[in-house]
C-alpha cells in the first residue's frame, strides 16, 4: 500500500482542483480524517473476468492506487466529478455534478463508538461545508445506503462489510461551480 499525505493536492491546482483543495483543507480540520483527497479518476480494469470500476489517485511514474474502503487507507473522503461540464452563459464559469464520499471507521471518531450516530457525523460536515461559505458549492441529496454512497464503482458491499459497524460512509451530490482563469500570453523574448 502506497503512503500518502493526509492532503495530497496538485502542485499548480486550477478549476476543480481548486476548488477540490479547498475542500480538503476544510475537511482536514476533523482530526479523525486520515486522508482528505481531492478528485479521483473512475478506472475500470477487468478482474476475473469482469469490468471492475474503482476510485483512483494517481501517484506518480504512470501508476495509480485504488481508494477504497480498507483499515490500511483508514477515514477518507474523495470527490468526483461527473460529466457534462457545462459552460453558463458567462464563458468563464464552468459547473460539474459532483460527489463527497466519505468512508470512516466509528472508533476513530470523537464519540460514543457503540452508538453509530451516523447522524452526527452527517451534520459536523455539512456544518463544515456550510460554514465554509463556498458560494460555488451546492448540495442537493445524500446518500447512505450501502449500494448508493460508492454506486459508480463495483465495490461489493455484500461480500465486504465495510459499511457495517464499525464502518460507515455516506455521499453528498451537488453542484460545483469555477472560474476560468484569465490567460496572459507569456513576453517575447527580448523584451
Amino acid at each position: 500500500m502506497a503512503r500518502f499525505d493526509r492532503i495530497p493536492t496538485k502542485t499548480n491546482p486550477v478549476l476543480f482542483d481548486y476548488a477540490a483543495k479547498q475542500i480538503q483543507t476544510a475537511l482536514a480540520e476533523f482530526t479523525w480524517f486520515d486522508h482528505c483527497f481531492g478528485i479521483m479518476e473512475k478506472l475500470t480494469d477487468v478482474k476475473e473476468g469482469k469490468k471492475f470500476s474503482s476510485a483512483n489517485l494517481y501517484i506518480g511514474n504512470g501508476k495509480y492506487e485504488q481508494i477504497m474502503p480498507c483499515a490500511e487507507i483508514g477515514n477518507f473522503s474523495f470527490l468526483i466529478l461527473r460529466d457534462p461540464q457545462t459552460i453558463a452563459r458567462d464563458p468563464n464559469l464552468i459547473s460539474a455534478p459532483y460527489s463527497l464520499i466519505v468512508w470512516y471507521d466509528m472508533r476513530k471518531v470523537s464519540l460514543p463508538t457503540d452508538e453509530r450516530n451516523r447522524e452526527q457525523i452527517k451534520a459536523q460536515i455539512l456544518g463544515l461545508l456550510t460554514s465554509a461559505r463556498f458560494p460555488w458549492l451546492t448540495i442537493t441529496k445524500i446518500y447512505e445506503r450501502p449500494e448508493n454512497i460508492f454506486s459508480d464503482f463495483n465495490y461489493d458491499y455484500t461480500n465486504n462489510q465495510f459499511l457495517m459497524s464499525p464502518y460507515a460512509g455516506l455521499r453528498i451530490d451537488g453542484e460545483m461551480k469555477v472560474r476560468v482563469p484569465c490567460y496572459v500570453p507569456p513576453k517575447p523574448e527580448g523584451d
